[in-house]
């Protein structure tokens, strides 16, 4: 803080140099993180963990195999309804105590999604589709359409995570570039809270 006298004896307060600078490094650290608009990538994770939440549930009707066991689909849509909630939060705070909050939330989103994609695709290879086991009515049997059924769907939902991850990807590297230009200006109430 900055503290003059005029020559009136009428006495003025106003900020320091340095604290115009920090005021001007938060101010562009917000306005750069709202130009990377986390709003959008919130929202599009968490209705693409919603999706693989919502796409699993036909599973619940097909043999139970390993990614129902683990609950994949339930545990890897919940964590991407987290990330996107913290990069909602983002938005709404940009300080970086928030940014890297959201950055270490995004991180693990994309660790479980790899681990998902990995689980989902040894399930596949472990349950491939039966063969077609013609009946007298001249159809497959159930077991067949059941199994192709269940690999369909487990290959949507892997789709839509490899779109998640990418997601998850882009928006870290955005948040750590962000995160590491703008760490030399944290102010002396982030690094050392009361």
């Amino acid at each position: 803080m900055t503290l003059t006298v005029t020559t009136d004896l009428s006495v003025n307060t106003g900020l320091s140099r340095v604290e115009e600078k920090l005021e001007d490094k938060q101010k562009a650290l917000r306005d750069s993180i709202e130009k990377g608009e986390p709003k959008v990538f919130g929202v599009s994770q968490i209705v693409i963990g919603l999706l693989i939440i919502s796409y699993s549930i036909p599973l619940l009707s097909t043999e139970i195999t390993m990614i129902l066991n683990f609950g994949v689909p339930w545990w890897s849509g919940l964590m991407f309804v987290i990330s996107g909630t913290a990069a909602i939060a983002v938005e709404k705070m940009a300080t970086m105590k928030t940014v890297s909050v959201c950055l270490a939330v995004s991180v693990v989103a994309i660790i479980i999604s790899v681990i998902a994609l990995i689980l989902y695709y040894v399930d596949i290879a472990s349950n491939p589709a039966t063969k077609c086991h013609i009946g007298s009515d001249q159809l497959c049997d159930q077991q067949y359409y059941a199994t192709r059924f269940s690999t369909g769907v487990k290959i949507t939902i892997s789709v839509v995570n490899i779109v998640q991850t990418a997601l998850s990807s882009a928006f870290t590297a955005i948040l750590y570039n962000q995160r590491r230009n703008f760490t030399d200006y944290v102010t002396l109430g982030e690094r050392h809270p009361e």
